[in-house]
Order: C-alpha cells, then sequence, then structure tokens
C-alpha cells in the first residue's frame, strides 16, 4: 500500500489506537507518510494513553481496593496519585529514550536514520501496553496486562514501513530494540524505585511490564519468566479477525464491547453457598470506567473463600484477544505452584501456598470473569469448585460479549 504523504491528515487519538491495534499494516503506512511533530506525538497521545492506564491502576488499587486470599487492601489516596504520576513518567521516559536510541542503532541494521520516524515506531508501538494497564482497574483481571506483549507485533510490522528495515535485518533489529526495552525500563525501574522508597511509596506504584521477557523471533513466540510462551502469530491473526468485524471493535480504545450493566445484576448471581460448606457472610458490588464487579465473602470455621465476577464492559473486547493466544506458564517448588493457561478460548489461572494455607483459581472468560481467592487451609479443589459453581458459560451468555 502507497500513502501519497501530501494527502494524510492524522486521526484523534481513539482512532488511531483502533487502527494500530486492528488494522497496523495499514495503519503504519498511513503513519510513515505523516509529518513528525515528536512534541505532539508524546503530548497529544503518549501521554493521554499513560494517563489511562495509571488512573485505572489508580482506582484499582486506592478505590476498590486488592482483595487477595480473603484479605482487603487500599492503597491511600495520596500515595496512589503519586504512584500514578510516577507511572506516567516512567512511560513517557522510557518510550522517548527508546526511540532515541532505535534511531541511532538503525544505520546498524540496514535502516534510515530518522527520528521523528523512530519516535513515531516506539510511540504507536506502544499503544497495546499502555492500554493493556487499563485492566489494572480490577486487580482480578490483572493477568490480562499480558496483552500487552501485543506491542511487540505491532513493533515487528513496523520496522519496515517506518524505519526501512531490510527483511534480513528485521529479526536482528527487532530483537535488540527488545533488549534495548528490557535495559531501558529496567534502569528507569530502579530509579523511580527509589523515589518511591525515599517518598515511603513501596512498590505501589507498580512496573512498566513491556519488554520483561525476550522473544523466541524465529517461532513467533514470546518466552515468559518461568516458562511457556505467548504465540505472536495467533495474536496477529486475532487482530486481522477483528478488523474484519469477527470480534467486533475494541472496547479499550473507545470503540464498542459490550455495555455497561448495574453491578447489582451480577450481586444477585453469587450462591448463598458453595462446596465444602462454604456459606455467604457479606457481599458488595462495584463499578468504573463501564466495568462492574461484584464480591461476596464465604466462611467454613477458620476457612475463607471471596469470590469475585466480573463484566469487563467496554473492556471486554481487548480481553477477548486472550483468547487466541498460546498462553502457557508454569511455576513449581516445594511450598506450591501458580500456572496459566488458556483453554477454549479462555484464560485460566491458579496458584497454592502450601505454607500460607492459601489457593485461587480464576477463569477470564468472554467478557466476563470469575476469580476465587481463599485462605485458612482453602484448597485447590475447593477454590476451583467455587468458580466452577457460578458457570462460566451462563455468565458470557447472559453478560458477556
Amino acid at each position: 500500500m502507497t500513502v501519497d504523504p501530501t494527502n494524510v491528515s492524522a486521526p484523534n487519538i481513539v482512532e488511531r489506537a483502533k487502527n494500530i491495534l486492528l488494522k497496523p499494516q495499514t495503519e503504519w503506512e498511513r503513519i510513515a507518510a505523516e509529518p513528525a511533530d515528536i512534541g505532539k506525538l508524546y503530548t497529544g497521545y503518549v501521554l493521554p494513553l499513560a494517563a489511562i492506564a495509571a488512573i485505572a491502576g489508580f482506582i484499582g488499587m486506592s478505590v476498590f481496593g486488592v482483595s487477595a486470599l480473603g484479605f482487603s487492601y487500599r492503597v491511600p489516596i495520596v500515595t496512589g496519585a503519586i504512584s500514578a504520576v510516577v507511572q506516567v513518567a516512567s512511560y513517557m521516559a522510557g518510550v522517548y529514550v527508546i526511540a532515541m536510541i532505535a534511531n541511532a542503532l538503525a544505520p546498524s541494521f540496514g535502516s534510515t536514520q530518522d527520528q521523528g520516524q523512530a519516535h513515531k515506531l516506539m510511540a504507536y508501538s506502544f499503544t497495546a501496553a499502555m492500554l493493556a494497564g487499563v485492566f489494572s482497574i480490577i486487580p482480578a483481571l490483572g493477568v490480562l496486562g499480558i496483552l500487552g506483549l501485543y506491542s511487540f507485533v505491532l513493533l515487528f510490522i513496523g520496522l519496515p514501513r517506518l524505519m526501512k528495515t531490510p527483511e534480513d535485518k528485521r529479526i536482528g533489529y527487532f530483537a535488540t530494540l527488545i533488549v534495548v526495552g528490557i535495559v531501558v525500563f529496567f534502569v528507569i525501574g530502579a530509579v523511580l524505585g527509589a523515589v518511591r522508597g525515599a517518598a515511603g511509596l513501596g512498590a505501589a506504584a507498580g512496573g512498566v511490564t513491556f519488554g520483561q521477557s525476550a522473544p523466541r523471533s524465529d517461532q513467533g513466540e514470546i518466552t515468559l519468566p518461568g516458562g511457556g510462551s505467548v504465540d505472536l502469530g495467533a495474536l496477529e491473526r486475532a487482530a486481522e479477525g477483528y478488523a474484519a468485524g469477527a470480534a467486533g471493535a475494541a472496547g479499550a480504545a473507545g470503540g464498542g464491547g459490550a455495555a455497561a450493566i448495574d453491578p447489582s445484576q451480577l450481586a444477585t448471581r453469587l450462591p448463598q453457598a458453595l462446596p465444602g460448606g462454604f456459606r455467604l457472610t457479606s457481599q458488595s458490588s462495584s463499578s468504573a470506567m463501564g466495568a462492574a464487579n461484584a464480591e461476596g465473602v464465604y466462611e467454613n470455621g477458620g476457612a475463607r473463600l471471596t469470590l469475585s465476577v466480573t463484566h469487563m464492559g467496554p473492556m471486554g473486547g481487548l480481553a477477548a484477544a486472550a483468547g487466541a493466544m498460546n498462553m502457557q506458564q508454569s511455576r513449581q517448588d516445594a511450598d506450591g505452584y501458580s500456572r496459566t493457561n488458556t483453554v477454549d478460548g479462555r484464560v485460566i489461572s491458579q496458584e497454592v501456598s502450601n505454607s500460607a494455607g492459601t489457593a485461587s483459581y480464576g477463569i477470564v472468560g468472554r467478557g466476563v470473569a470469575v476469580t476465587a481467592e481463599g485462605t485458612g487451609g482453602v484448597s485447590a479443589d475447593q477454590a476451583r469448585a467455587a468458580v466452577d459453581a457460578m458457570n462460566i458459560e451462563r455468565l458470557e451468555r447472559e453478560f458477556g460479549s
């Protein structure tokens, strides 16, 4: 595809984010032909998207709070706000530094050195990583942050279009930039971690997850920490399917997805009892940014289960891409295990700690997610039985997208 540079106008941020996620090949051609305004690129695109992710994290940690293994915690409002600012700063700095390095390295990989194109390449490649941060609004959906790895796909597709990288140098340049990203964000994370520590923030701000694992470019996969992999080819094909209308518009980019619902509707689906003699003792519901959540606490003597059901609303479109990924991860030691895998288009995560007597099990389905977290000796089978009692297939039919 050839784009006439004299007849190019930049779309608004919603259209650009949607197009780069769903139609990356054609959108990169359009981007390549646009004049580069680096200042506007960062203030008008990177900053707003980074802010959306940071605000979602702030709401998730300081408003909804974290319910983990029977305990709840909310990050203090001031701490959460400062952490959000720190997160935005880390994204802005990281993208800028990597773009500068990418431009400097271009001649080494037979590519064209062009500062404007390098900044456009990195800024728009990071779209998926920044939008994936939206899932932090519901801590139980944190596993979907893995969708930020789609930024690798965007970068790989964009290299020949913006930097004129020849095909025989493409994999080498791509792999080098991933390593650069790891180093840059490691350094930034260390510096900001020291700042947060001095300010008494601890790890509240979280970290940037883009580039934490090296890609296996020859197989079109990314190896995850602890083993397992993500199939980039499958994820790219899923994006092409979206563009054809198979999965609708990307809700996280502001273009559709399931409509928001009243969280009290979810609360009515919480059973009064769960297998293993657990009885409902309290429940709550909440909503924000189009997502709705209902949570029930169940007890049986000293054992406690927290069962949560979430309607992802406008985030459901992006979440659906997780089903197209060969997402497999496993860790096991003497104390227990943690596993994440994809079965029938649903992401399943489970974790057990024998010493702490805790277990969790969760399923992220089509527009809805169900998680169970137990403490006080709750077994893996009991956590899974709690999730199974919610019947994810029925919830998908009622509320899914």
